[in-house]
């Protein structure tokens, strides 16, 4: 049975199905986990003859797909070549990946010019990924204003960024609330962010039951400021999260 054989049956014709799919959804995880079954059962060459036809023709599902089955073959000039064609016909993760992918320092600046293209279409992780290159530039209003917008799309990382950006402009109140938002959320900085500002507030038991919570998911920095706490750890681990 050829390689080409083996695409009609087992494995094959779920991944050809599936990846897709996962590519035109923006859907990392399944486009990542389907292109690697087709790596290990051998059929990536296969799969690759079976897209590039739509693909050279314009198609950016299959462009898509063929970035996935570029990565997974360490072909990572190619994949970048395709993420060029895929954002030059206006898509927005094919954009973001761009941005991502640059090398670092001497990528950055491009990096940023594709984040922004990515985030005025509408992806909310180049809106934060947007919005941390400007905080660091020092437009801290833009990076607020991005920031914002990733939050409200329900990115929590963009949420404690913002919440971070609140603390340094004074506005405690503003930051408490994103703060606390994303430690909802289950952002484990977050968590400990808000126990650190509750602390600051004189709010002890509130502030031990989120730090508690960042301690026992692993953050070293909440369990440190818990453990400086008289009777915190006990109450933390009696309250749960308030």
């Amino acid at each position: 049975m050829t390689v080409d054989d083996s695409l009609s049956r087992g494995i094959g014709p779920v991944a050809m199905t599936v990846l897709p799919q996962a590519a035109a959804d923006d859907d990392e995880r399944a486009a990542a986990h389907w292109s690697g079954q087709l790596a290990t059962f051998g059929l990536l060459e296969a799969a690759e003859r079976h897209f590039r036809p739509a693909a050279e023709e314009g198609d950016l599902t299959a462009v898509k797909c063929l970035v996935w089955l570029a990565r997974q073959d360490g072909r990572e000039r190619e994949a970048h070549s395709w993420l060029e064609r895929a954002a030059g016909a206006g898509d927005a993760w094919a954009m973001y990946e761009l941005g991502v992918s640059l090398p670092r320092p001497e990528g950055l600046e491009e990096a940023q010019r594709w984040f922004r293209r990515a985030a005025e279409a509408g992806h909310a992780l180049a809106m934060n990924d947007l919005a941390a290159l400007l905080a660091r530039a020092g437009r801290r209003e833009e990076a607020k204003d991005w920031y914002l917008r990733a939050a409200e799309a329900g990115v929590t990382t963009a949420m404690n960024n913002l919440a971070i950006q609140h603390v340094l402009g004074g506005d405690r109140a503003e930051a408490g609330r994103w703060f606390e938002r994303a430690a909802r959320a289950g952002h484990v900085d977050a968590m400990a962010n808000l126990g650190r500002l509750r602390l600051e507030a004189g709010e002890e038991r509130e502030a031990a039951s989120w730090l508690g919570a960042a301690a026992r998911a692993g953050h070293q920095g909440a369990a440190g400021l818990l453990a400086e706490l008289p009777g915190a750890a006990e109450a933390a681990g009696e309250a749960g999260l308030p």
